[in-house]
């Protein structure tokens, strides 16, 4: 919305006396009446308006419908352009995301081929032959890697696509398997894990496992290292909000590593002896925005800790 104003005018009008009528009041046959009287002097009376601007003329109203028939032309040829980007935009989506169920599925059967006859081949090795079977399970490995990475580029395309149903959600139960497991994956029984208040939040199910299973499986990974690894997972209500921490005593991030930390396919230099492929903190990211919440982090050299934020669940 545009509005224009004019300024005010400051106008002095000069008159042939006072020009307001002075109403005198008389009594007629015991009725109240009112008359006019006429000016008695005609000595130069100025009268002073305020308040008050000059009146728009035809070429002042032509001028501002001009200006006003430019932007809108102007903000139509803006929102063409934008909408034709738009759906430009979204067709490219739409071929990646049929490009990562390709992977996915058509790439999925060849890799299991490939396992399954580097596993026969590693079994029908002779004891002496430790440098081969070296080679082996390191193929064995890298397929390994490769099909958790197509997984993982499955669940970032899930993460932006798939039906949601908010809920309010118990998460005790889910953080406490998804620990327990974590321990398990990155064979670090040493890790202590101290789960404290667990409040309930509203998310997807689906949706909030996944957030979870990223997040604490990074901060025991990244703490496995150390020679007294700790993760410590902490629910607390914010007003109308939900926030989860999950601090761990691991690598941190680098302070120039920060502005990349949700992008896909990334990974910090330090943390490149760690086994991954840089894709879980995307799904993190994607999800969070899903159902309306966030995912922050603040991290030094004695470790990070990853702030999740939820909807508060309806009373």
């Amino acid at each position: 919305m545009l509005i224009w104003f004019r300024k005010e005018f400051d106008e002095h009008i000069d008159w042939a006396g006072n020009p307001e009528k002075k109403i005198e009041v008389f009594s007629q046959n015991g009725e109240d009446r009112q008359m006019i009287s006429p000016r008695t002097s005609f000595r130069i009376f100025t009268e002073n308006i305020k308040g008050h601007s000059k009146r728009w003329n035809s070429r002042n109203i032509s001028s501002v419908q001009a200006v006003r028939d430019l932007i809108l032309e102007t903000s139509h040829k803006n929102y063409n352009a934008i909408k034709r980007l738009n759906d430009e935009l979204k067709k490219v989506n739409e071929e990646l995301d049929s490009f990562s169920y390709t992977i996915s599925h058509d790439l999925g059967t060849p890799l299991t081929v490939m396992k399954l006859n580097a596993q026969m081949l590693l079994g029908n090795l002779t004891d002496g032959s430790e440098k081969s079977k070296t080679k082996i399970n390191t193929i064995i490995e890298e397929i390994d890697s490769m099909a958790e990475m197509m997984q993982d580029v499955l669940q970032l395309s899930r993460a932006k696509h798939s039906e949601i149903q908010l809920e309010t959600l118990k998460t005790s139960n889910t953080i406490q398997k998804i620990s327990d497991n974590a321990k398990i994956t990155y064979g670090s029984p040493r890790s202590e894990i101290v789960i404290k208040e667990c409040p309930d939040v509203l998310a997807d199910k689906t949706m909030l496992h996944q957030v979870f299973l990223n997040i604490i499986n990074n901060a025991v990974k990244y703490s496995s290292h150390k020679d007294q690894p700790k993760v410590e997972i902490e629910g607390t209500e914010d007003g109308q909000t939900i926030v989860y921490r999950v601090s761990d005593n691991g690598i941190g991030i680098p302070e120039e590593e920060k502005h990349k930390m949700f992008k896909i396919f990334n990974r910090m230099d330090n943390a490149k002896k760690f086994k991954g492929n840089g894709v879980g903190l995307s799904i993190v990211y994607r999800i969070m925005k899903r159902i309306g919440g966030n995912v922050d982090y603040e991290s030094n050299k004695d470790g990070t800790s990853f702030i999740l934020t939820f909807k508060k669940p309806y009373i």
